[in-house]
């Protein structure tokens, strides 16, 4: 397990400025760049998919449907160009952004820009060229910029919320992200499968196994549906840090056999496989 260690300077400088500009007051509601309500519905649902349940297929499939309802739709397309595992389609789907995104709107731009950036490292992975750590930083720090200030600004939106809890965790570590989570998620969204299954992880980071363990107990009573791939998730990451790798793999076989799209499980399995051979 990575340990993340923290100046006291650093953390109560990034806490100060999460909590001095976050109350969650405002009641406004947004579009997300779209008039489609089908658009929006099937947007939704694949944000759900994905950042509750764990079913990358699923998730795909509903980004995509959104487009169908709204075919220049540069916020609903980038999110298809971030779940595909197509390069062309992928080269394809940026160049077309690129062409239209001076005609979104202001705050669906700002949201683009940060997917675009996403697609852009994954373009280059996919041909093999070295993404330079000074691009990820910028697209990390962007991210953070964007996503945080609409959730603040859209405190009922779900999953850029969830987005930019992720990205704290990358730019200042779990226990700043796992103290953003508590503070930003309302009591609805702290029911949802992201924040339940994220606040275990942040806790395994943080070497609170026992909290994680209670955090999968609630995921697993709050996702029932035995194709939610979210539970099987986060056992087997509680299984990895209990240096329990063969049980780990067990679970994550299970995900890869049910969602064979589900990129993260896929890198897990790899890396499990390589630490039990290397025993």
């Amino acid at each position: 397990m990575n340990n993340s260690i923290f100046t006291i300077t650093s953390f109560f400088i990034t806490s100060l400025l999460i909590i001095g500009c976050s109350s969650p007051t405002s009641k406004e509601s947004y579009d997300y760049g779209t008039q489609s309500d089908s658009a929006r519905y099937y947007f939704q649902k694949g944000w759900e998919e994905i950042l509750d349940n764990g079913r990358w297929t699923e998730s795909e499939e509903a980004f995509r449907k959104a487009v169908e309802f709204d075919p220049n739709w540069a916020l609903g397309k980038s999110l298809v160009g971030r779940i595909t595992r197509n390069l062309q389609e992928r080269q394809q789907l940026l160049a077309e952004l690129e062409r239209i995104k001076d005609k979104v709107g202001e705050e669906e731009l700002r949201l683009l820009e940060v997917n675009m950036q996403s697609m852009v490292a994954a373009n280059n992975r996919g041909l093999g060229i070295p993404n330079p750590p000074e691009s990820g930083k910028m697209r990390r720090e962007l991210a953070e910029k964007s996503f945080g200030a609409f959730a603040r600004k859209y405190p009922e939106d779900d999953y850029f919320k969830a987005e930019y809890i992720e990205f704290l965790h990358a730019n200042h570590g779990a226990q700043v992200a796992l103290d953003s989570l508590r503070l930003l998620a309302l009591p609805r969204q702290m029911k949802l499968g992201f924040y339940i299954s994220y606040a275990a992880v942040l806790e395994l980071e943080l070497d609170n196994i026992d909290k994680a363990q209670a955090l999968s107990k609630e995921l697993n009573a709050t996702l029932i549906d035995p194709s939610y791939l979210s539970p099987l998730m986060t056992r087997a990451q509680i299984y990895q840090a209990q240096d329990s790798l063969g049980k780990a793999l067990e679970l994550v076989n299970q995900v890869v056999e049910a969602d064979s799209n589900h990129i993260i499980a896929l890198g897990m399995q790899a890396r499990l496989k390589q630490m039990l051979e290397n025993r």
